[in-house]
């Protein structure tokens, strides 16, 4: 998964110049959602784990703590993996709104748990909001090309 480690690398040098009032979207975390909807959340947790070490290494953040949100966040989102359900305009958008909230709050809960301390009500509304709805724009952007990628079927 060369991909993820160029995104991450990618998420670190170029996503920051594209940020509204200290604000940007996650690339990692809405390649694992979109991955969950056209592979499924097993393939999806995955990419969530891989995609969290490299997100956690080159943040310097808590080693595993991106891991654990991204994976339970592809366990989420994975629900959307239908094809004719995934197709609709809106799904992708929601899927990734819901996603970052469930990301969000999961990695807080983490960092809470190791012993980061913040305070829960500026973050949630000077940032967790504002990236919700910044990713479910840029999926809804992005839907067009989603819906154009392959669709893997998963058994089970």
């Amino acid at each position: 998964m060369p991909a993820l480690g160029a995104a991450a690398i990618f998420q670190v040098v170029v996503v920051p110049k594209l940020a509204v009032n200290g604000v940007y979207p996650d690339l990692i975390l809405l390649l694992v959602i979109a991955r969950s909807l056209l592979a499924g959340r097993n393939d999806a947790v995955v990419w969530g784990f891989t995609g969290g070490l490299w997100m956690d290494i080159l943040s310097g953040g808590a080693i595993g703590a991106s891991s654990l949100a991204l994976m339970t966040t592809a366990l989420v989102t994975g629900v959307g993996h239908n094809a004719i359900f995934r197709r609709h305009l809106f799904v992708p958008s929601i899927a990734a709104l819901s996603g970052t909230l469930v990301f969000s709050l999961v990695y807080l809960a983490i960092l809470n748990i190791v012993g980061f301390r913040f305070q829960p009500n500026l973050l949630v509304t000077e940032i967790v909001v504002p990236v919700c709805l910044y990713n479910a724009a840029v999926m809804l952007l992005a839907t067009p090309l989603l819906n154009r990628l392959p669709e893997k079927t998963e058994y089970a």
